[in-house]
């Protein structure tokens, strides 16, 4: 209000301004009818006029007295506002510096200890010249084959190359997570359905090849997802004969379909839908009449038989079977339709499947038939399982799962969609705790840190985009669960996977920069902040 340019809103001048004086001019007061009535209401008219006009301009200061006092308010806040930004601004960045400081020093101890296992591997060569034969025959040759005596010598160097096997997916040595892997290796050569005679020899494992990053288990979950085919149409044409059957059959699909796209978030939300499915599996497993099959033909390799398993012969009803199948291409479609729009929408639906394959009344020779569910996540998403390919071919899109829809590849985005809920959900599959019950973990976590080695272990000019969105959906959302398995060492296998495995790409797209974004949110919401350590991977 002291500004001179706005002197012409003071209040006192504006007062100054008024013009009451000129109704009592002396020309007025000696007037005739300066007595008179009208005389009188025309002054008093007069002076309410003149009370009007000066109250509506006091209000009107007042209130532009009030407006400058809101302004300079305002003003004053937003100084001070902008005051609490700076020093809080500065306080994070002092804090993200020393957290950096603390973790180069806490990553300092850790690279230290796996380099030294590794050279001593060399020193075996000289002293086990003499006994070359028993670490390379024993796992894969019963004692009959002694002739190869002369093989061993230049064998004995391979503990040297399969070392550095376990180092080739940038992770370093597989740690072992509190759930010991059940069947973590497959044979490589082992027929998935032949005879029976040869899954007996195959049970040792073997080693595991030196230079693949793929799957040794990835062709024969192809050949079972085949198998699997082959089974709908061997049922089809049996149920043809048996009106009931058909009947039946086609109830317990449809009830099976129904219960898993009810699986929901929530605790016991999914009680009755879980209770109908296994229902309807015990009825086809004991009760419903249907022709047997061989159980080998849909699993990885035989198992001898176990004592007290529930399921110890050779063969199982193939409606029980086919209605697993069911189950586990529903559990798929679930993954891409809830999981790719909300990856959080996995974890129920992980939980279910990973709860009806670990059942003993489900397991065959007390091993988990979930190979059923793992070939179709293997042929709906390679990459999961090592696989890699150009999206830029037609041969590379068919080789990543890239979906056709009336002989059309799909759109990007329908593509990206498909492979956020696959991710989302094979972590929801592998990343299960089984240390507080007596069930076998049937897909242990061991196949998750498989499948996170086999991918950032993709040299630059080879990587895909989605090759980044599966990867950043196997993080969101499981780092917590990932890091109580593995430690520390899943804390490094993150920084490998958020930060250097995207800083390395050729093309920067939005792919690779969600990798990044990510690492920022795990930083800002967790506290764990990683940083680039380019070498060594």
């Amino acid at each position: 209000m002291g500004d001179p340019s706005s002197a012409e809103d003071d209040l006192p001048t504006i007062m100054g301004k008024g013009h009451i004086s000129q109704l009592y001019s002396n020309s007025s007061l000696f007037a005739e009818n300066h007595s008179s009535e009208e005389f009188h209401q025309e002054q008093l008219d007069a002076a309410f006029a003149e009370h009007t006009r000066v109250r509506d301009t006091a209000l009107r200061v007042f209130h532009l007295h009030e407006l400058r006092e809101e302004a300079l308010r305002i003003q004053q806040a937003a100084a001070q506002e902008e005051e609490r930004v700076r020093i809080e601004t500065e306080k994070a960045k002092e804090e993200v510096r020393l957290q950096e400081l603390r973790a180069t020093h806490v990553k300092a101890p850790t690279p230290p200890p796996p380099p030294p296992p590794t050279p001593p591997a060399p020193s075996p060569p000289p002293a086990a010249q003499p006994i070359p034969p028993k670490p390379s025959t024993t796992p894969h040759v019963s004692p009959s084959k002694p002739a190869v005596d002369t093989q061993p010598p230049q064998v004995a160097p391979q503990p040297a190359t399969t070392a550095p096997a376990t180092q080739l997916n940038g992770f370093g040595a597989v740690p072992k997570p509190a759930q010991p892997p059940q069947v973590a290796a497959v044979p490589a050569t082992q027929p998935p359905v032949q005879l029976q005679p040869a899954p007996k020899a195959v049970a040792p494992k073997p080693t595991q090849p030196a230079t693949s990053f793929v799957f040794e288990s990835a062709d024969q979950y192809v050949k079972i997802h085949l198998k699997l085919k082959e089974l709908r149409k061997h049922l089809g044409e049996a149920v043809k004969q048996d009106a009931a059957l058909k009947k039946k059959l086609g109830e317990m699909r449809r009830e099976i379909r129904r219960s898993v796209g009810q699986l929901t978030e929530g605790r016991g939300a999914n009680k009755v839908p879980m209770a109908k499915i296994t229902e309807n599996l015990k009825e086809a497993l004991t009760t419903v009449q249907s022709p047997l099959m061989d159980v080998s033909m849909v699993t990885l390799f035989k198992p001898n038989p176990k004592e007290d398993a529930l399921n110890n012969g050779e063969q199982l009803p193939m409606l029980f079977i086919y209605l697993l199948n069911i189950f586990s291409k529903a559990i798929v479609s679930q993954f891409i339709d809830e999981a790719g729009v909300s990856t959080r929408a996995a974890d129920p639906i992980g939980v279910s499947a990973v709860s009806i394959f670990s059942k003993p009344e489900f397991l065959w020779r007390g091993q988990s038939l979930i190979a059923i569910l793992i070939a179709k996540m293997r042929v709906v998403c390679p990459v999961l399982f090592g696989i890699r390919g150009n999206e830029k071919t037609e041969e590379g899109r068919a080789r990543l799962g890239w979906k056709r829809n009336e002989g059309q590849w799909v759109g990007e985005q329908e593509h990206n969609t498909r492979m956020t809920g696959l991710g989302a959900g094979y972590a929801a599959l592998s990343l299960r705790d089984y240390s507080k019950t007596k069930l076998t973990n049937p897909y242990p976590p061991s196949f998750y840190w498989q499948t996170m080695a086999s991918i950032v272990s993709t040299p630059p000019d080879q990587t895909s985009s989605t090759q980044y969105m599966v990867l950043k959906a196997l993080v969101d959302g499981y780092e917590q669960r990932f890091m109580n398995f593995y430690g520390s060492a899943a804390r490094a296998a993150l920084q490998v996977a958020l930060v250097d495995f995207p800083n390395k790409a050729v093309e920067k797209n939005a792919a690779v920069g969600s990798l990044k974004v990510l690492a920022d949110k795990l930083g800002r919401d967790m506290g764990l902040h990683l940083q680039s350590t380019a070498v060594g991977w």
